[in-house]
């Protein structure tokens, strides 16, 4: 295992464009970081960069104490799994886990030790003589991070692995990555554009935008204190209701001048409520419905119990203390 340091670390492809820009995260030993954001802001890149698959424009890579800028893949004791399996479809599960190491010239015991282990802590014992092919898709992946285990990095590396997957195959295989990487205490980095897969796997979440970092915490620290518009917007779901102060009468004077954030839980049916909602659609999600409407010409969303009473028009009431409060100019967080 080992720490990684990114330091200010930069992406700039030929032309000038520019990926990723002053990444600065420190990653403790045994920590799991997820790196999120929308597609084209810079997480697989970043990725990318510390895996040695993408030249480094900016700043420094760290593995434990070694600055790892100009190693080479093999050589920065990492071990990827990809969205796309990346397995040998003319090799068996058993061949697929031992052809890496067996490459290494590392021992035929060491190798068949290895295999064994991997194949216990991912239940594919049974699947070892099999190719490919007759696996199902969740098979393939454990198949896929059984790979990485057999290595013994000092750092795993994820991208999206679960993408492939269907909803349910995606939260049983959430788990399983959870529960691996506490059991191995491996050094990981995880990207997802998946806001809810990052909250439930990460002990820290990464998030970006445009190739630059707007906020590290822990998930919770994340939700409930977003440090920008773009963040409480992003992580939560549903998304965060962000509304123009002045459409909401009554506040404190310094709220007029900025964003007021309020997270759909948070708001409450009232018959004394500050906010009027128009009802425009309902979801009905069993347990609870999602109310989404405009207030003030500004969108909204409130989320009820599945018996709350509803009408055309809405009167909603908030706790203050629920509220967030953003520059309407930067976006940044307001404390």
């Amino acid at each position: 295992m080992a720490s990684i340091t990114l330091d200010n670390l930069g992406k700039v492809y030929p032309g000038g464009t520019r990926a990723v820009g002053d990444v600065n995260i420190d990653i403790a030993d045994g920590e799991f970081i997820v790196l999120v954001g929308p597609s084209g802001c810079g997480k697989s890149t970043l990725l990318r960069m510390v895996a040695g698959l993408e030249s480094i424009s900016e700043g420094e890579v760290r593995i434990g104490d070694r600055v790892v800028n100009d190693v080479e893949p093999a050589d920065r004791d990492i071990a990827m799994v990809f969205q796309n399996y990346a397995l040998y479809p003319h090799m068996s599960v058993r061949q697929n886990l031992a052809y890496g190491l067996k490459n290494r010239g590392t021992p035929k015991a060491e190798i068949e030790r290895r295999v064994k282990e991997a194949a216990e802590i991912l239940q594919i014992g049974p699947f070892l003589d099999r190719k490919p092919r007759a696996l199902s898709g969740g098979q393939r992946q454990r198949v896929a991070m059984g790979r990485a285990i057999t290595r013994e990095p000092a750092v795993f590396l994820f991208d999206e692995p679960l993408s492939n997957l269907d909803a349910k195959l995606r939260v049983a295989m959430r788990l399983e990555i959870k529960e691996l990487q506490k059991r191995l205490r491996t050094t990981s980095i995880y990207v997802t554009h998946d806001q809810l897969e990052a909250m439930t796997l990460a002990d820290r979440l990464v998030v970006l935008n445009g190739g630059r970092i707007e906020q590290i915490g822990t998930p919770l620290d994340v939700y409930r204190r977003p440090a920008s518009t773009f963040v409480a917007s992003f992580i939560g779901s549903p998304a965060m209701n962000l509304l123009d102060a002045k459409a909401v009468p009554h506040l404190p004077g310094t709220a007029h001048a900025g964003t007021i954030g309020i997270r759909p839980e948070d708001l409450s049916l009232a018959e004394d409520g500050l906010i009027e909602m128009n009802v425009m659609a309902v979801e009905e999600l069993g347990a609870q419905r999602l109310v989404h409407g405009r207030t003030s010409g500004e969108a909204i969303t409130i989320a009820l119990p599945s018996d709350a009473p509803l009408g055309d028009t809405l009167k909603l009431g908030f706790d203050r203390k629920n509220l967030h409060l953003f520059s309407r100019d930067s976006g940044a967080r307001i404390d």
